[in-house]
């Protein structure tokens, strides 16, 4: 779409949503005795947004219309007019979302409306870990966690610890400065999707600075390597849109697909060929296809690697690493002969199940990537462009809480994301202060003192950079509803707390954020009015490819092989993520791709492991590893590895709501406590289990009948 019929399309609408939402009605009292037939919905307005449901920073446009709320006014029922959000697309300008959105962006309308939503600042009534709160002003609450953070401030500021997403743009530069104003660490990461092996990798080999861009539109013979791109990796509807284009957008070529992953995911579904790979085999894999690549005479730009990197690629010997692979030869020959002679090779090497040895994996990707001569071309891999905010770094949440004395947790479940192996809830309860921003009562705020609850993102300013892109970009999303509730932007609170504190902060605004990205006949207006601002790329300069040794030995295994003989991988689920979804209703109805459940998420077993423990389809099961145990449904998939254990994450919350708490096993809390050591990024991988059956079926809902119908094969 022109930007300009764009702006077009929004002069006539945005102006009065900016301030009421919908037409002069907007607050209008009426009893609650009106009739519905009396009630006129109005016209439509859409207005640009920013989707945070995961990092990918797509642009979105929300379609508003005239609704109503039973309020009370003068201990009288009645009915408000306002301005109600009815459904949420993508915003055709936006290079990431170009018009599109997942399933996950679609539902976040509910986020807004949801009947757990917190109203206002509470404070801690019960012990911590109950979530027992009562609500209270916020005067009140500004001047306790003043306080309470000023009086360890002023003891030793390096015990405050701020813990967020990994997420750049407005909120962590806002977060940024006031840890700054504090004297205070540089925020935390706690996230399982943020991918910054990724990032590291591509530092150490290219010199880059973000996750490079894998130009798959482009490409016509594609190697993915353990990363489910189509899934939740990265940027899921950019690179969907991208596949589109790849399989379908030309019409001379339809471009070819090979993943090797050790699950069948969307991605391995979706490809001409799946080769199952063990997990925590990637660079063995990586190093044999090196090698094949070199011996067929296909490396034709092998020239260009580093002699330390070619000597370990010549030194892998193809036939024991493919078989501790646990690949057929053959197969993985007939595919990298096909990569080899493409005419637009490209290898998308990833950690969507990050494992001890996932950084070594991503080197040898990109090392391949050089031998193809790929980089920096059309169908290749391509540079991340320089944002104007940069992502935190410093993933290592368990070494910041061990001495903590106050937490402030912006965007992130530590408590949920964290194995219990990991000791976060005894650093949640030793700490003195615990201050939570979320909008909603979880599992970790459970352990707060101090609810100060933020907007919803519908109702808020919001500025974010994309995870993945070629040009300087930024999704903007301006205000165009009134807040539903007493809640406050966490920018405005931070500045609260700064100016009780007596600090010198500058607060964040997103006209100040994206203002030096105006350009040209483009203005600040201009970018708020279109929902966002993106550059040209600019023209990348020619790689330099450093030596970035890489190892390729297996995967480390953090428990006892014998008393725990299969391993454990949980992924991040397409309707869940990272569990940040599950309180969602419509999330919660969405069949899983793989095993169709709705309302809960099982185990996924294969054939073997389940005729040995005599396991059918929903026959309640056990996983034990030596941190913890979990019981949930299992699903005897047919495309799962003899051995691997793999269930999607999004159940088993303590505290999120009536459509989310209590409700399934969490995954990553029987985990070992293992962190990769170049980012202290939690591994995924490596924890091993051992399953027992407990007992039939219990409640366990699947959408699919043919699932429902697979009982009786093992019995």
């Amino acid at each position: 779409m022109d930007r300009r019929v764009f702006f077009r399309i929004l002069s006539a609408t945005s102006a009065g949503a900016l301030t009421t939402g919908c037409g002069t009605n907007v607050g209008k009292l009426m009893p609650l005795l009106v009739p519905e037939h009396e009630i006129v919905p109005g016209e439509e307005q859409w207005h640009p947004a920013v989707c945070t449901a995961c990092g990918a920073g797509c642009g979105t446009l929300a379609r508003i219309m005239e609704g109503e709320r039973v309020t009370t006014d003068k201990g009288e029922q009645v009915r408000e007019r306002v301005a109600a959000i009815k459904k949420i697309e993508g915003n055709p300008l936006d290079p990431i979302s170009g018009g599109r959105l997942c399933a996950r962006g679609q539902a976040s309308v509910q986020a807004l409306y949801h009947p757990d939503r917190l109203r206002g600042p509470m404070q801690r009534t019960g012990d911590r870990g109950s979530g027992q709160f009562t609500a209270t002003s916020w005067d009140a609450a500004i001047a306790s966690a003043a306080e309470k953070i000023g009086k360890v401030r002023a003891a030793d500021s390096g015990k405050i610890v701020f813990l967020t997403s990994g997420s750049a743009g407005s909120r962590s530069l806002a977060l940024d400065r006031f840890a700054k104003a504090l004297k205070a660490p540089a925020p935390v990461v706690c996230s399982i999707t943020d991918h910054p092996v990724e990032r590291k990798a591509a530092e150490m080999v290219f010199g880059w600075k973000g996750q490079p861009v894998y130009d798959l539109a482009n490409a016509q013979f594609v190697l993915g390597v353990g990363a489910d791109f189509l899934g939740g990796w990265t940027s899921p509807v950019y690179y969907a849109r991208q596949f589109g284009n790849f399989r379908q957008g030309r019409r001379e070529v339809r471009g070819r697909l090979v993943q090797a992953e050790s699950r069948l995911s969307i991605t391995a579904t979706s490809a001409d060929r799946w080769l199952p790979v063990r997990p925590g085999t990637e660079p063995q894999f990586l190093a044999a296809v090196g090698r094949i690549l070199m011996d067929s005479k296909l490396a034709r730009n092998g020239k260009d690697l580093p002699k330390p990197v070619a000597d370990t690629f010549r030194a892998a010997d193809v036939k024991p690493l493919l078989a501790a692979c646990g690949l057929e030869e053959n197969r993985v020959r007939e595919a990298v002969q096909e990569l080899g002679e493409s005419a637009a090779p490209l290898v998308i090497g990833g950690a969507s199940v990050l494992q001890s040895n996932s950084l070594d994996a991503v080197i040898a990707s990109h090392y391949i990537n050089v031998m193809l001569g790929n980089v920096g071309k059309p169908g290749g891999v391509l540079a991340p462009a320089r944002q104007a905010i940069a992502p935190f770094e410093n993933h290592r949440v368990a070494e910041a809480l061990a001495h903590a004395q106050v937490v402030l947790i912006d965007g992130t479940n530590p408590a949920y994301l964290l194995p219990q192996s990991s000791g976060v809830q005894d650093a949640l309860k030793r700490a003195e202060t615990v201050i939570s921003f979320g909008s909603f009562l979880d599992d970790s705020s459970a352990w707060a003192d101090l609810l100060l609850p933020d907007h919803d993102t519908l109702e808020s300013e919001t500025a974010l950079v994309p995870a993945v892109s070629t040009r300087p970009a930024m999704a903007v999303g301006s205000p165009f509803i009134r807040p539903l509730y007493d809640t406050r932007a966490v920018e405005k609170t931070l500045a609260d707390l700064a100016e009780k504190m007596q600090v010198m902060y500058e607060a964040v605004s997103v006209k100040e954020v994206v203002g030096p990205l105006a350009a040209g006949e483009l203005t600040v207006d201009d970018i708020l009015h279109q929902g966002g601002v993106w550059g040209e790329a600019p023209v990348a300069p020619a790689p330099r490819i450093a030596d970035a040794k890489f190892g390729i030995a297996s995967a480390s295994a953090a428990n006892d092989t014998t008393q725990f003989p299969l391993e454990f991988q949980p992924y991040t689920s397409l309707q869940h993520h990272d569990g940040s979804a599950s309180n969602l209703p419509w999330m919660q109805e969405l069949p899983d791709p793989v095993s169709s459940s709705i309302w809960g998420l099982p185990v996924e077993l294969d054939p073997k492991t389940a005729a040995q423990l005599r396991v059918v389809n929903g026959d309640m099961v056990r996983v034990e590893s030596s941190n913890g145990a979990l019981d949930a449904p299992a699903y005897v998939h047919p495309g799962a590895l003899p051995g691997v254990i793999s269930m999607p994450i999004g159940d088993g919350h303590t505290h999120y709501g009536r459509y989310a708490s209590g409700r399934g096993a969490n995954p990553l809390s029987i985990l070992a406590a293992v962190y990769e050591k170049s980012t202290g990024a939690l591994v995924l991988g490596g924890t091993r289990v051992k399953v027992s059956r407990l007992g039939d079926r219990k409640g366990w809902i699947q959408f699919s009948t043919p699932d429902r119908e697979e009982r009786d094969h093992h019995r």
